[in-house]
């Protein structure tokens, strides 16, 4: 299914390249969202700049962004490689945009959002670790790092036990390596106690 893994790959990536955050913030305030806080476009950046209405907006964007290529894949051929490689090519996307010169952000919206469309059991995995973590320490990046993780181990579980195809396997795995790799100046700051903290207006 070399088509599936082509068209999956390209969707994924154009759809993942669509840089919601940076263009909500440029109709809203007129403004480049990445001149502040992390320097990123995703939810939370959205979050710090503009507050919880347009931060969940964004959020249900870019995990649209990963779902749509899987679906589109799942719609049109029977390949769970296609799926995942759809679904990668779009947190890729994400963190390397092609509309926005290649500065995106840290992808774990649209992973989740692919991991919503290729198996609801490893959402719930990310979301029943990452919720939380959040709500007590308020700590956005360890949250999601835990949920990704949860996500990948649960997921190659359930695919060695014959639960889930086991091309599965390479979509949890990959979006946590691209997850944790988009997190390697908050892993730096975690490590250091100085990683940022949440509340609810902005950042702290």
């Amino acid at each position: 299914m070399v088509e599936a893994w082509i068209v999956g790959g390209v969707i994924g990536y154009l759809l993942g390249s669509i840089p919601t955050g940076l263009w909500i913030g440029q109709w809203r305030g007129g403004s480049d969202i990445r001149a502040s806080g992390s320097g990123r476009i995703g939810a939370t950046n959205t979050f710090r700049a503009l507050g919880i209405r347009w931060s969940v907006t964004v959020l249900v964007l870019d995990a649209l962004k990963g779902a749509l290529p899987i679906l589109i894949v799942m719609a049109v051929w029977d390949s769970p490689t296609g799926e995942v490689v759809g679904g990668l090519a779009a947190v890729v996307g994400h963190q390397f945009p092609l509309f926005a010169g290649f500065r995106g952000g840290r992808g774990a919206a649209t992973a989740l959002g692919g991991m919503i469309a290729i198996m609801p059991m490893g959402a719930l995995f990310a979301l029943g670790s990452a919720i939380p973590i959040l709500l007590r320490i308020r700590v956005m990046s360890l949250a999601t790092l835990t949920g990704a993780t949860s996500a990948a181990v649960g997921i190659s579980l359930l695919a060695a036990f014959g639960a889930a195809p086991d091309a599965y396997i390479g979509y949890a795995v990959g979006t946590w390596a691209l997850v944790f790799w988009g997190h390697k100046d908050n892993l730096e700051r975690l490590a250091a106690g100085t990683e940022r903290v949440l509340s609810m207006g902005r950042s702290t």
